[in-house]
């Protein structure tokens, strides 16, 4: 997928309005945090690496101009194996199913790994992945928190969340550290996203019928 199918792609999956999408990645790209290159049919391949870090932009940025220092600060947060909230329905997944499930160690990592499953695996066997392995996306700016959440069930009703942390330190006064906690939002994506996203990174090279105007897939069509 090139540059300009990546940034129509991420919009409608994001529902971000395209001009918006377009200044988000010109400055990843101006920082040299997204893949650039020739134009044209020389053009490089937009990366599973290049969808994480635009969707930590959306989901941990107010305006695109807050991109880059957000994608520095969030991308290099390795798993917080020890992170715990005193909720009493939230369980940190643990580094063993941590290393079962995913590969990599930081945020950007992980979500990479993520969007590139159908590329690794195809179309069918990333369907069952995704199945099996259902987390969205929780991004907290102010605390500098990242969670993949997935729903704890007992008899098909949600109990309480097994979560994947990404807990960076909110005291880091770095001089990309700028978070002001006057209006303190949290964002989320949820996991469909990641399975949408990663077809189209795979840019059709799996049969796939696609997804309807909701962004559901559509099953059982030749």
């Amino acid at each position: 997928m090139k540059s300009a199918a990546f940034i129509d792609a991420m919009a409608h999956v994001f529902d971000v309005q395209h001009k918006t999408m377009v200044t988000y990645t010109r400055f990843l790209k101006e920082a040299g945090l997204l893949t650039t290159g020739a134009r044209g049919v020389n053009a490089p391949h937009m990366t599973p690496l290049d969808a994480a870090r635009v969707t930590i932009a959306l989901l941990a940025s107010d305006a695109p101009g807050q991109a880059v220092a957000r994608v520095k600060r969030f991308g290099p947060i390795p798993y917080s194996a020890t992170f715990e909230k005193s909720w009493p329905w939230y369980e940190n997944i643990g580094k063993e199913r941590f290393d079962a499930i995913f590969e990599g160690e930081t945020l950007e990592e992980v979500l990479a790994f993520m969007f590139g499953r159908v590329g690794a695996l195809g179309i069918k066997e990333a369907s069952t992945w995704f199945q099996e392995n259902v987390f969205h996306l929780r991004v907290n700016d102010f605390n500098v928190l990242a969670e993949l959440v997935s729903w704890k069930t007992e008899d098909g009703k949600p109990v309480g969340e097994i979560v994947v942390p990404f807990q960076g330190d909110p005291w880091d006064k770095s001089a990309h550290s700028g978070i002001t906690g006057h209006i303190r939002a949290t964002r989320e994506a949820v996991g469909l996203k990641f399975f949408e996203i990663s077809y189209h990174l795979a840019d059709g090279a799996n049969p796939y019928p696609g997804f309807d105007s909701g962004g559901y897939p559509i099953w059982g069509r030749d």
